[in-house]
């Protein structure tokens, strides 16, 4: 997601540089052919008139620290999925920025049917808004404080990666009992778009080990609003066994 957002500020018209220090060859991959320029971090944090962060969620105060502790005091975009939480410790980490919550929802921004929202909120969330001006994502301003987009964010992932969970518990239960022919049978049902894939468990081994961390950030999200927060910690076990 992160190389696609920073694409699309590519095809904007901007300058887009990034940190390829302990990055895996797909990542060096895939931000050369985004047009991404390697820099180190000093570096890049000195240059940058804006830092964006997206990342797993389980990283994204650490970095956050990082670049406070770099001195950056321009415009800082904070697009992962955070708890009010970790929220208030990345913008305790930045005292000297222009701190912009987002949230990205959708797939990442390749100009597909399927629209990427990066939903917004903070005093200058209308000018990160223009920085993706005439591109595949579509800007959401949501609030006028940090908060509001992740709390959009989070609503949304909740509701799909919890679908998500529920499906993989679905198949499994159905596999116990060698009635997964019968499950597949009702995607027919209009609210069972997610039973026509009874591969589904094996398939989302690997976005397991960030969405677990994910769903720590909504239980947190949920306890905070006064919500059912335990529900979102039992879904995160469903990602604790397909990451393992």
């Amino acid at each position: 997601m992160g190389s696609q957002l920073a694409a699309q500020l590519v095809v904007a018209g901007h300058e887009v540089h990034w940190v390829p220090e302990g990055r895996s060859t797909a990542s060096v991959q895939r931000a050369e052919a985004a047009g991404l320029i390697g820099t180190p971090f000093a570096e890049a944090v000195g240059w940058a008139d804006v830092v964006l962060s997206s990342c797993a969620p389980q990283g994204a105060v650490d970095i956050a620290r990082r670049v406070g502790e770099a001195g950056f005091k321009g415009l800082y975009v904070e697009a992962n999925p955070l708890s009010p939480r970790s929220l208030a410790a990345a913008v305790e980490s930045l005292p000297d920025v222009t701190f912009v919550d987002a949230g990205v929802v959708g797939p990442p921004p390749t100009g597909g049917p399927s629209p990427t929202h990066l939903m917004l909120s903070g005093a200058a969330a209308s000018q990160v808004a223009a920085l993706w001006s005439g591109t595949a994502v579509t800007p959401m301003v949501v609030g006028d404080e940090p908060g509001a987009a992740s709390a959009a964010k989070s609503a949304y992932a909740f509701y799909n990666k919890g679908k998500a969970a529920l499906a993989v518990l679905a198949f499994e239960l159905a596999a116990k009992h060698g009635v997964t022919d019968a499950l597949v049978a009702q995607q027919i049902r209009a609210d069972a778009g997610s039973l026509k894939d009874p591969g589904l468990p094996e398939g989302l081994t690997s976005v397991a080990w960030r969405w677990g961390p994910e769903f720590d950030e909504l239980a947190e999200t949920l306890d905070d609003a006064g919500l059912e927060g335990d529900t979102a910690r039992a879904l995160r076990q469903v990602w604790t066994r397909l990451s393992q």
